[in-house]
Formats: structure tokens, sequence, C-alpha cells
């Protein structure tokens, strides 16, 4: 594994990276402010990640996926998580084998309702959307959202993703006066929140007019994304189209829940 350490307006950044065949194929986010941290990485790198830390208090989690959680069971802090991912958390499912050989099977911990967090000024907001159970956590002028914001480069979604409501996610937490967004794949400003909302709505729009001038899925895909990166056709294909284009396409146009 790969994991890289900087500092961004005050927060410590650790950029991890999986290496599959000797390639860094995807890398994962999380954060440290003060001696909170929000979400820990991934499991097959959980020993480096507590390492790297060091004392932390307490442990913020935003969704239950296991590029989130790894260092979780650890880590000898308080852990807080969505209430509707605890059960999940506690006994999680056996995860398909390409995401095993990324990131590891994740172990079992128990943590407290993040609905629960006394702790001066953070403020719990609910977002789904990338998953069912995803929440932000804002601090003053600093929101770590995690994959509730990705990038208006982004072309594949998880089948249980939900576009829609992550649109709707995001106008919530866009009412909220933060500077900075620290997010699943890096740290972005305000702006570049507002430009991933319009992202999406702008391939929204554009789907449910194809859609009504009676083009299919696979069409519409490849109007929207013409000449996607070879790492696209990768994903697609080690994943089995667990991630995928058309995920987000027929997730934009309500045809999955």
């Amino acid at each position: 594994m790969s994991i890289e350490v900087s500092e961004v307006y005050g927060v410590k950044v650790f950029k991890c990276g999986a290496i599959v065949q000797g390639r860094i194929i995807y890398w994962t986010y999380f954060y440290k402010f003060g001696d909170v941290l929000f979400d820990c990485g991934y499991p097959k790198a959980a020993d480096k990640i507590v390492e790297a830390v060091g004392k932390v208090r307490k442990v913020l989690i935003t969704h239950y996926h296991e590029d989130h959680v790894g260092a979780a069971p650890l880590l000898n802090a308080e852990k807080y998580a969505p209430e509707k991912s605890i059960s999940i958390l506690k006994r999680p499912p056996d995860i398909p084998a390409y995401r095993k050989v990324v990131w590891g099977q994740p172990l079992p911990f128990d943590a407290i309702p993040a609905s629960e967090v006394r702790d001066g000024d953070i403020e719990v907001i609910e977002t789904p959307g990338h998953s069912f159970d995803h929440v932000s956590y804002l601090v003053g002028d600093k929101l770590f959202c995690s994959d509730l914001v990705v990038n208006t480069r982004q072309m594949v979604t998880m089948r249980e993703e939900n576009c829609l409501q992550t649109i709707e996610s995001l106008k919530r937490v866009l009412k909220y006066d933060f500077k900075y967004a620290f997010t699943g794949t890096g740290v972005s400003s305000r702006g570049d929140v507002e430009a991933y909302l319009d992202y999406l709505l702008g391939l929204k729009k554009r789907a449910e007019e194809l859609y009504e001038e009676g083009k299919n899925v696979e069409e519409i895909v490849s109007a929207l994304f013409p000449n996607p990166p070879w790492i696209v056709f990768l994903i697609e294909q080690v994943s089995g189209k667990e991630l995928a284009r058309e995920n987000m396409v027929k997730s934009l146009l309500g045809l999955r829940p």
C-alpha cells in the first residue's frame, strides 16, 4: 500500500492507495482534524494507518464501505457511525472478490450512532446517495463529506448508488456556510462542490432528453461518455459492472431504487 500525508487548512490529509499487480488503481482519502479522525482507510492497510494517524480521541465514520472503515477495529478511540449502518459494521457482509483484492474484507466493530456526537461544533448532516447511510460532518467552515462529492470527471457509480438522492444531498449541504470540502477524492473548495452538483444536474437533463427521444440506456451511455479513459473500461471489467457508466445513467433516470 501507499500512504501520503499532507496538511491543508489545518487538517491532516491521508491519501491511501491500494496496489494491485504493482499499480495503484484506487485511492481513498481520510482526514484528521485535531484529535478527531474522519474515516480511516481500508482493511489491508489498517496496521500502517494506525501508525500513521497516531493518537485519536474519536473516529467519525461517514458510511459503511470498506475503504472508509478499515482501521476502525484497531483504533483505541470512540467510534461513531451512521445509525443506519451500525448493524452492518457489527457484522460486515462478505464483500465481492475484487474488493477483497483491492481493499480487504472489513472486520467487525461496535459504533455509537453519529447523532450522539457531543463534541464542540461538530454537526451531523444526513447525505444519502452514494450509500443509503451516508452522513457528512460540518466543523466550522470545513465539511467532511467523503464520497458525497466526487468531481466533474466522474463516469461510473456503484449499483447501489442513487444519484437523485446525491443531488438532493448536495443541495442540502450547500445551504450551510462552509469553505472547504474534505472528500473521498481529495480536498475541494465550495466552488468545486457547486460545480459537481451542476455536473450531475447537466448529466441528468441530457439523459432525460435522450430517454424521451427513445434512446435506450446503452445509447445514452455512449452519448454522455463518448471517449472514456482506459481506467473506466478496466473498472467496469474488474468489478463485473458493479461500478459502471450504465449504473450512473439508470440512477439519474430514476430507473433504479
